[in-house]
């Protein structure tokens, strides 16, 4: 059985390097950010401050300048044209930097490698924010979840390996959760070699999950093979399955012992 979070984190590199890379959304300041402002030839007026978090910032000179909400290039122009118009520098030019990034995250949560909160810093696409948490762990599903006030898309991971695939441009914004849950897990246990809780693969049949628990042991009725499967009300429901019967998250599949 081919390791599944490899397999993803695979497929992202892949997708990575055949896609057309985007442009860039331009990243915009916002409260909490903490900014280095220089302006050329006035070292006096270099500064490193946080905008607050009524989106201003302030600046020896000209005070108070509301910088929430603007590109770099638009803050830049910005705090040189407020210089020009006081008088106290000519043909300013500004110079920002982002030394901080903290107005702008997203939480990557569950069976991610490097679960955490982190900047939109980059094009901001839900593919960047998985590659950056590390990409999928090996105990993750097959569907990642995400969460933009209050409302919930799935995504299929592996309709990443198609290509033109629509996980690559879906956005992410200020606030929102991705969320990857645990896989689905089989049951296999009875009269077979490796008895345990295995991982549920798509379409995955009763053969296929005796398969991973290392077959029949020589105990073994091989003709009578139950299948346990929790009801919504908590009942459980056993049936005689056969090795082409499909299974889902949960299921139990139990190999009685031959009598003879």
């Amino acid at each position: 059985m081919w390791n599944k979070g490899i397999a993803v984190l695979a497929c992202l590199w892949a997708l990575s390097a055949h896609a057309e890379p985007a442009a860039p959304a331009p990243y915009r300041l916002g409260a909490g950010d903490v900014i280095k402002i220089a302006v050329y030839d006035h070292p006096d007026l270099l500064l490193e401050a946080e905008i607050t978090d009524d989106g201003n910032l302030n600046m020896p000179l000209i005070n108070s300048v509301h910088l929430a909400g603007l590109t770099f290039s638009e803050a830049q122009a910005l705090i040189a044209r407020r210089l020009e118009q006081g008088g106290f520098v000519k043909n300013a030019h500004v110079n920002i930097l982002v030394s901080e990034y903290r107005s702008q995250r997203v939480a990557v949560l569950g069976e991610v490698t490097r679960p955490g909160r982190y900047a939109l810093d980059g094009d901001g696409s839900l593919l960047t924010l998985l590659a950056e948490a590390g990409g999928v762990s090996p105990y993750g599903g097959d569907v990642v979840y995400l969460v933009h006030q209050g409302q919930q898309q799935s995504v299929f991971l592996p309709d990443l390996r198609k290509p033109g695939n629509a996980l690559a441009s879906i956005k992410v914004q200020p606030g929102d959760q991705i969320y990857v849950p645990r896989f689905q897990q089989i049951y296999v246990y009875g009269e077979v070699l490796r008895p345990g809780a295995y991982r549920l693969e798509p379409g995955m049949t009763v053969m296929q999950a005796l398969a991973l628990a290392g077959g029949f042991n020589g105990k073994a009725d091989k003709s009578d093979i139950e299948r346990q499967r929790r009801q919504k009300d908590g009942s459980v429901d056993k049936q005689g399955v056969q090795l082409a019967d499909s299974l889902q998250a949960d299921d139990v599949v139990y190999v009685n012992e031959s009598l003879f």
